[in-house]
């Protein structure tokens, strides 16, 4: 009878199973307490002291010693007291264990059949999604594939049943797979570049990181002669010609985590300058608003300060966020109208109302 993919699904077990396995082919030692850490995405320490208390404990102690067996069933151990393919040590609330055997991938089987079926789905997907993709992306990396012409025909045919909004500005999208790759392959571009209400500007790029918001495809990287040194914003739509490999010319990559730091603390794509992070209040005027934010937050720092409800001062809920103020946070705020209202701190509440002012004074004459 043939053996369950252990590795398959998005079960607890899946998941145990997959990082037990890196563990023991990494033939280093390894606890249970390891594994829960690696799962729950933190050191041991911060585990409860009872691993029992830990979610899903029980499914790890089982596929433990189910990819175990798996293994030794792969390489025909007969005898595990002879000729195991394991060492342990410590006792049972310490024990370790590590993989000694010759294989070094002994269930490669199992990993590429799930990998097989991981394509499969995203092959599904694809031809699902003709138009949600960018078609240029789709014809670049799947040319001459099957899979394009059935892609094709599902678009031809108004099969697709995923898309994205029509709003998106789809000008120089052909260029995101060789952006993409020149990332990857750390490659010098040259680019000609027309900034907002400037002339064209010829770059030479080292491109590092690439960034879809409202519609409009951002390219990162650092330009030689430029400020900033990193982070610096290209947008697609304003590239004036296909960018060009620049030979001959050492490639500048970007600090270790730098584009996790850049965008960390902002709404969108860009830095004000002399902006810093601000604890902002905001209140949600209507219960609708309030879930609207709830279910779909401004920023990842989005916390409920009040939950809906009447107060002294009125019906409203209010919530937190930790950003420097930015022309896309101002928009999405002003976006809600007067569902939404800046209560701190003052130098943010006051640039919301003289937006709001500027914008009145576009209809003097309404009432």
């Amino acid at each position: 009878m043939q053996r369950k993919n252990l590795f398959d699904g998005e079960s607890y077990k899946a998941e145990f199973a997959i990082i037990t396995y890196r563990w023991l082919m990494s033939r280093r030692w390894v606890t249970n307490a390891d594994i829960m850490a690696e799962r729950f995405g933190c050191s041991i320490e911060e585990l409860p002291a009872n691993l029992s208390n830990c979610d899903g404990y029980g499914e790890l102690k089982k596929i433990v010693c189910i990819v175990k067996k798996a293994i030794r069933e792969k390489l025909g151990v007969r005898n595990k007291n002879v000729d195991d393919c394991f060492e342990e040590d410590g006792n049972n609330k310490n024990r370790r264990f590590r993989y000694i055997g010759k294989d070094n991938d002994p269930l490669a089987d199992m990993r590429n059949v799930k990998a097989i079926n991981n394509l499969r789905q995203y092959w599904k997907f694809c031809q699902d999604s003709a138009g949600f993709f960018p078609k240029s992306w789709l014809e670049y990396f799947f040319k001459d594939c099957q899979d394009l012409l059935d892609m094709k025909t599902k678009r031809q045919k108004g099969e697709q049943v995923i898309s994205a909004s029509i709003d998106r500005i789809l000008t120089n999208i052909e260029y995101l797979p060789s952006l993409y790759e020149a990332i990857t392959n750390k490659m010098v571009m040259e680019i000609d570049y027309k900034p907002f209400e400037e002339e064209v500007i010829t770059l030479v790029f080292h491109p590092h990181y690439l960034k879809e918001y409202n519609g409009r495809w951002h390219l990162f990287g650092h330009a030689d002669g430029r400020v900033p040194e990193y982070g610096y914003n290209i947008a697609l739509d304003r590239i004036q010609s296909k960018p060009r490999e620049r030979g001959k010319v050492e490639y500048v990559p970007a600090p270790k985590h730098f584009y996790d730091a850049f965008f960390k603390d902002i709404v969108g794509v860009s830095h004000r300058k002399d902006a810093h992070k601000e604890h902002i209040v905001i209140r949600a005027r209507s219960l609708y608003i309030y879930k609207l934010m709830d279910t779909k937050p401004l920023h990842q720092s989005y916390a409920v300060v009040k939950s809906f409800g009447t107060y002294d001062d009125g019906e409203y809920a209010e919530f937190s966020i930790d950003v420097e103020p930015n022309n896309e946070f101002y928009g999405r705020i002003l976006q809600m109208g007067a569902g939404l209202e800046v209560v701190s701190p003052d130098s943010v509440r006051k640039e919301i109302a003289q937006r709001v002012r500027d914008l009145a004074n576009l209809y003097p004459h309404e009432k």
